[in-house]
């Protein structure tokens, strides 16, 4: 297999060939947070929590899971230069790494197709604010998110550069409409007031409304496993790769967040392509829906990028030519934009599917990387193809993350029920991603050095000078 197509091989990257820096790979981060999604979930947490019981739980839960997404997931990714489902091969297995990949995929489908329809719905604002013909039908709806993936198509088919270019224009655009946003609407709210809003459709119980709040904020954060790994291969250093998430998909995430939230407290509507008008009037209220429609692309293109890389795990895509893949792609994605409405009402399932799987395998990669292995990865092991490889395991799958991740994914759905978010009295004091986190790292930790480890599988036993010798080669 060749380097042909650079970035956009499975090869692990040269470090000539990273070419983000802090700088760069904050801006991707920074394009990808301010996009609609977090308006959106502030909308959503507006339903359950005011503006500064809000704040509290969106920051600790988004801190907690972008913090352990990094560091299971970004940072090996950028210290050997490989993707992350390269980097899952050890785990799962050279074969068993297509089930993280095809969860992924699936989940991905859900989120560009989201973001296309919040372009949709922006835009056809737009429409029905400058022709004065609202309100707009589903088709203006469907016609502006085909365009958003036909805008997105052309922007990735180029590869991470055009990503690069892009995010390096629109973030500090974004950060600037954030702020001109919160400018309208303390035009029309004093603080006091602001944290005077109420939720619209809370529980009766505070500290349950609480606990909902950062479950929410544990998602959002996870949310980002599918496709960090990907985007951090391209970053210069370990450094680059961490502290970028931690200003972009955290921070700025948490206050595009808080924006929505309080959005949503003063119109009553979680929809955030509702806010904008009625809080900005008709001129700020339109350069705000354009810009909220095209931050959506900045976050479609990383997405793409990051899921098309992930499928060249299966061999039928390996060799496709990555403009052809990630049309394909799209044009998969496409058909859910042809039903707007059924994805922005399951839009808080695709939360609590981030959490209640992508949790648990953020412990597992963390307790593997770090605890089992310290640190040490065979690189040459990761793509021999030939069996009896230290990550060959059983016939090239490894059940033990498996096991780990199906029995806590069962205990979190013992504790919560993430569609109606109806809870065990122990929700309210643990919530219910934390526990399965637990659950699952202890599981992996306890079955890899019990069986797996005794058995000579899975390449543990990596002699420090031998590791060297693999790192640089």
């Amino acid at each position: 297999m060749g380097k042909s197509n650079g970035q956009s091989d499975l090869l692990p990257l040269l470090p000539k060939e990273r070419t983000w820096g802090s700088f760069d790979f904050s801006m991707v981060n920074i394009g990808l947070a301010i996009a609609t999604w977090s308006f959106l979930i502030g909308g959503t947490l507006s339903l359950f929590v005011g503006l500064k019981m809000g704040f509290i739980a969106t920051l600790a839960g988004n801190t907690v899971s972008v913090l352990l997404v990094a560091l299971s997931n970004a940072i090996p990714s950028s210290r050997f230069g490989i993707d992350q489902y390269v980097f899952l091969r050890s785990i799962f297995g050279k074969k068993g790494t297509k089930i993280p990949v095809i969860l992924m995929v699936i989940v991905e489908f859900g989120w560009v197709a989201t973001l296309a329809v919040m372009f949709g719905k922006a835009s056809s604002n737009v429409y029905g604010a400058v022709t004065n013909t609202p309100p707009v039908s589903n088709k203006v709806v469907i016609v502006f998110s085909l365009l958003a993936i036909l805008i997105s198509w052309l922007i990735v088919s180029k590869g991470s550069n055009s990503i690069n270019w892009l995010n390096r224009i629109v973030a500090p655009l974004l950060v600037t409409m954030l702020i001109v946003m919160f400018y309208m609407l303390s035009q029309k709210y004093s603080f006091g007031e602001m944290l005077a809003l109420e939720p619209t459709s809370p529980f009766p119980n505070d500290l349950h409304n609480y606990i909902v709040a950062f479950e929410l904020g544990l998602g959002s954060g996870f949310s980002w496993w599918p496709i960090m790994g990907g985007l951090a291969r391209l970053t210069k250093s370990e450094r680059a790769s961490l502290w970028p998430n931690m200003i972009g998909i955290n921070i700025c995430a948490v206050l595009g967040t808080m924006i929505g939230l309080l959005a949503g407290l003063a119109v009553g509507d979680s929809d955030p392509t509702a806010w904008m008008i009625p809080i900005g009037g008709p001129i700020l209220g339109l350069i705000a829906l354009v810009f909220i429609a095209f931050a959506n692309v900045t976050s479609m293109t990383s997405l793409v990028y990051s899921t098309c890389l992930a499928l060249k795990q299966i061999k039928f895509f390996r060799v496709m030519d990555w403009k052809r893949l990630t049309f394909i792609f799209l044009a998969c994605t496409a058909v859910f934009a042809f039903f707007p409405d059924a994805i922005y009402g399951n839009f808080s399932l695709f939360l609590a599917a981030c959490g209640t799987v992508f949790g648990p395998l953020s412990a597992i990669m963390f307790v593997d990387y770090y605890i089992l292995r310290k640190q040490k990865i065979n690189m040459r092991a990761l793509y021999l193809d030939t069996s009896g490889r230290p990550y060959d395991f059983v016939g090239g799958y490894n059940i033990t993350p498996i096991i780990s991740v199906a029995v806590s994914v069962f205990v979190y759905f013992l504790i919560l029920d993430p569609i109606s978010f109806e809870g065990s009295i122990f929700f309210d004091y643990a919530s219910a991603t934390l526990p399965a986190m637990l659950l699952a790292g202890i599981l992996y930790y306890v079955i890899t050095k019990l069986f797996v480890i005794p058995k000579g599988m899975g390449g543990y036993d990596i002699p420090e000078k031998r590791e060297k010798g693999e790192r640089s080669a």
